[in-house]
């Protein structure tokens, strides 16, 4: 079966637009909102550190904390990110849109986050390493693993188990998935750089900032929720039948 583009898309906007989506969007401005001031502080001590203090003058939403703590919030922060994504994924593959299910904030939250860290390394790795090599090989990388966190979130799968289902179930799709990622991403590319370009221009830096925090988020998690879209629709193809290659009867792995 070939993925279904419009299907997918259609779904991950009506996941978006749910209750829990718009619980989930909420949690997800909050998390960009308070990255942005320390991400900010991160840069400028930086440049401080440079002696290119004046460079750092123009940046605004500054906190008075040393790089390292600056540093150690980012961290928690894009933990707390990754969390989110946990969370997420397990609510836009097999919630209804008007709950969160079972499980979904509480479920072996320890074992997912290390195999999404770990496995999004490897991840960007494979990525980075096909892109050296002409390019194609790093987009074929791309969308072939796409679905690693689906897999680590929704069937507990560790990271290698989740790479290799993936690899499964997107082959015979590769184009169509993306297609799909470049329409996602370029509709969160669309909103931000609107938001960006309005901010810029009528608004004062710090509020023109958060703007562009807030702007982005929806982007963000609409193409998440697209790409758990796109998941279940194949995933549920392939315990009907074969998607792009018979299916293999592989049962989910022990997390690592």
């Amino acid at each position: 079966m070939s993925l279904q583009i419009g299907q997918a898309l259609r779904s991950g906007l009506d996941s978006l637009l749910s209750r829990t989506g718009a619980i989930l969007l909420a949690a997800y401005i909050a998390l960009m909102a308070g990255l942005l001031p320390l991400s900010n502080t991160m840069v400028v001590r930086l440049y401080e550190q440079a002696g290119l203090t004046e460079a750092g003058e123009a940046i605004p939403l500054v906190l008075d904390v040393p790089l390292s703590v600056a540093a150690g919030g980012y961290l928690l922060g894009s933990l707390a990110g990754a969390y989110l994504s946990v969370v997420a994924t397990r609510t836009f593959v097999t919630g209804d849109g008007g709950q969160f299910p079972s499980g979904a904030f509480t479920r072996n939250v320890p074992l997912a986050l290390v195999n999404v860290i770990v496995g999004g390394l490897v991840y960007s790795l494979l990525i980075g390493l096909g892109t050296i090599a002409l390019v194609v090989p790093g987009i074929i990388a791309y969308v072939a693993f796409l679905f690693m966190l689906p897999y680590i979130a929704v069937e507990d799968r560790n990271f290698v188990a989740a790479l290799r289902a993936s690899y499964r179930l997107s082959k015979g799709n590769w184009i169509m998935l993306f297609v799909l990622v470049v329409i996602a991403v370029s509709a969160a590319g669309l909103l931000g750089g609107v938001g960006g370009l309005v901010s810029s221009l009528l608004l004062p830096p710090v509020v023109g900032q958060l703007v562009i925090a807030v702007v982005t988020a929806p982007g963000s998690l609409f193409s998440l929720a697209v790409i758990a879209a796109a998941f279940e629709q194949l995933r549920d193809a392939e315990r009907d039948g074969p998607v792009g290659s018979a299916p293999t009867g592989e049962t989910p792995s022990t997390p690592a």
